[in-house]
């Protein structure tokens, strides 16, 4: 776990601000001693990343509550006061306006979308940011490499989780090898108003063996077993690199939204 100095220091924040939060009851951590000292998790570092992108845009306290609570439901009408505001600031409110539409949109588009059912998509070429490669799979180097990432980027970026996600090193036919796979942080390419120096990656246009899974551990084998037997089935011959692209506009843990995509491209496509 981390100290309280070592949270604050991942997330490029102080020691001081993570108190104030836990008093007000909006970031607690995860372990508490008698003593009074104060023990995070790795995945709590998403959340506390969030909630510092809307505080930088001075979104009351008592809002971030609201937006949290309500995240995943309809949203209250403390979210539409927050989207009001974001329409009277330009360039960056903007982004908060995207994120709020991006999760009602999120909300129809799972409903409408079996989970755990293998197909092929056409997907358009896309240029992404990505992280250096990571060295293990552990928690810490997850959130190390996260939070490495996005410093680089402003710091409105963390809650843009449009055409975000993973990068890993993995073969269709090896779904038992995805703890042990090595991968890259990536984030669509946008548009910028400061120059930013970090590698891209280009996803080509083609097809795309594809299929929506809950994203955790469990849900990401399940899935990734479906589509090596899709794929066994119909002699489709792919990349051995998947895709992992977030279906969300909140992040839950391990950078990851709740629900996500799990892609291979396609070198050919003989459905018999």
């Amino acid at each position: 776990m981390l100290k309280i100095s070592e949270m604050a220091k991942l997330a490029n924040t102080t020691r001081r601000t993570l108190i104030f939060y836990d008093q007000e009851n909006i970031f607690k951590p995860s372990k508490k001693t008698e003593a009074g000292y104060r023990y995070y998790d790795y995945n709590q570092l998403y959340d506390l990343m969030f909630i510092l992108g809307l505080r930088s845009l001075d979104i009351p306290i008592a809002e971030i509550k609201a937006i949290k609570i309500h995240s995943k439901g309809v949203p209250a009408p403390q979210l539409l006061n927050a989207q009001n505001k974001i329409d009277k600031k330009i360039d960056e409110l903007i982004k908060i306006q995207n994120v709020i539409n991006k999760k009602i949109e999120d909300q129809s588009v799972i409903e409408d979308t079996p989970l755990y059912q293998p197909k092929i998509e056409q997907r358009i070429k896309t240029i992404f940011w990505c992280s250096r490669q990571s060295v293990s799979c552990t928690e810490e180097e997850v959130a190390q490499l996260f939070s490495e990432f996005y410093k680089q980027l402003d710091s409105l970026a963390v809650m843009d989780t449009a055409k975000s996600g993973f990068l890993t090193t993995l073969s269709v036919n090896n779904p038992n090898g995805y703890a042990e796979a090595s991968f890259r942080i990536i984030k669509e390419k946008i548009d910028s108003d400061h120059k930013v120096f970090i590698p891209i990656m280009e996803k080509n246009a083609g097809s795309y063996a594809c299929i929506l899974v809950e994203n955790n551990e469990a849900g990401i084998h399940q899935g990734l077993t479906k589509l090596k037997s899709f794929c066994q089935k119909n002699k489709l011959k792919t990349a051995d690199y998947l895709w992992q692209l977030n279906s969300g506009a909140t992040l839950i843990e391990t950078g990851a939204s709740k629900y996500g995509w799990l892609e291979f491209a396609i070198f050919n496509e003989k459905i018999e």
